[in-house]
């Protein structure tokens, strides 16, 4: 190979390692090394059936995502993971988030939410979880049933 030949092939190779995009993950995503997410809690106002928490609840969770799991028996709900990383108006699949929650006593008068994220990286899923997700979740649903400070 001659030099101007070696030449063009080193400035095509800078060229396109320049190019590339390196996608990180999105900066509300926190890295967790055991289980993934965080815990948040809601103190459920007085006056509410079961059977109208579990409605709101579920209503407020329908708008944004899909459910895959719905135990009213145990107050249990998992959302689908959902694909919500966008990048120049292109969906990034290494990304995923989903939404738990669990109502916790007898009368239902706590109720907690988490967020779960796991980030692709190098073949593996990285476990974590979505700051602003948990927070946007937690407030649509604390405005709904949760108990009003005086």
């Amino acid at each position: 190979m001659n030099l101007k030949t070696a030449f063009f092939i080193l400035l095509i190779s800078i060229l396109l390692v320049g190019c590339a995009q390196v996608i990180k993950p999105p900066a509300t995503f926190l890295r967790t090394f055991d289980e993934p997410g965080t815990w948040k809690s809601i103190e459920v106002r007085e006056g509410l059936t079961k059977d109208q928490l579990w409605r709101l609840v579920v209503d407020a969770l329908a708008q944004k995502f899909d459910m895959e799991v719905l135990d009213k028996e145990s107050g249990y709900i998992r959302t689908s993971w959902k694909y919500t990383y966008v990048i120049e108006e292109k969906i990034i699949e290494n990304y995923r988030s989903r939404i738990i929650i669990k109502f916790l006593g007898e009368a239902w008068n706590t109720l907690q939410v988490k967020s779960e994220a796991n980030w692709m990286e190098k073949g593996g899923w990285i476990l974590g979880y979505d700051t602003r997700l948990l927070e946007d979740v937690y407030g649509d649903i604390q405005g709904r049933i949760g108990r009003i400070r005086r």
